[in-house]
């Protein structure tokens, strides 16, 4: 009987033993699962925010539309080219009618005649950086059709569309084309040195 309460006493002590150790082992390894999901939640945390900034830094600032001054150089070109019933050039006239990249231009003033006989234009655009050249070519597209097939069917227009002016300075872009009554390309070639100057 003395073995028998001996061996039962050795054998819960085995258990109570192991019982410590696997609890041991469990909330060591908990605690182990638990440090590294702190460490990989904080690695993600630092990468999101350093992806964060990287494309922050990498996207540059859009640039605010000078609306005064396009305004300003509008006024001064039809000054010297008035357009004969002019209706503003909207965003519909420069993708469908100008067939023109919306996203290339910040900005974008003018006036387009309303009258079939005539051809007057003044548009002015502040052009987004690194556009430039593909707005001109698109102004310079919109010169041909105009002269090609917009006004085949009358001389004087289409005279006044080939010399249409494009100029760019920095990040402005003016096309101007004069009006069948308007005055003669070397005072619109002044004023837009004036109104660009």
């Amino acid at each position: 009987m003395k073995k028998l309460i001996c061996m039962l006493c050795a054998l819960s002590l085995c258990a109570a033993m192991f019982a410590a150790c696997s609890k041991d082992d469990s909330s060591s390894s908990s605690s182990a699962d638990t440090s590294a999901s702190t460490s990989q939640s904080a690695d993600t945390s630092s990468e999101e925010t350093s992806s964060s900034e990287t494309s922050s830094e990498s996207e540059a600032p859009a640039a605010e539309a000078d609306t005064e001054k396009l305004e300003s150089i509008v006024a001064s070109l039809e000054e010297v080219n008035p357009i004969s019933n002019p209706r503003a050039i909207t965003s519909d006239d420069i993708e469908f009618y100008m067939n023109m990249t919306p996203d290339n231009l910040v900005d974008f003033r003018g006036d387009i005649t309303n009258t079939q006989s005539d051809c007057g234009i003044v548009f002015v655009a502040q052009v987004k950086d690194g556009s430039m050249d593909a707005v001109v070519e698109e102004l310079e597209a919109f010169r041909d059709s105009m002269s090609s097939s917009l006004y085949a069917e009358f001389a004087d227009k289409v005279a006044k569309a080939q010399d249409a002016r494009i100029v760019s300075k920095d990040n402005i872009v003016v096309l101007v084309v004069a009006s069948i009554d308007g005055p003669d390309y070397a005072d619109i070639d002044a004023a837009i040195d004036s109104a660009l100057a």
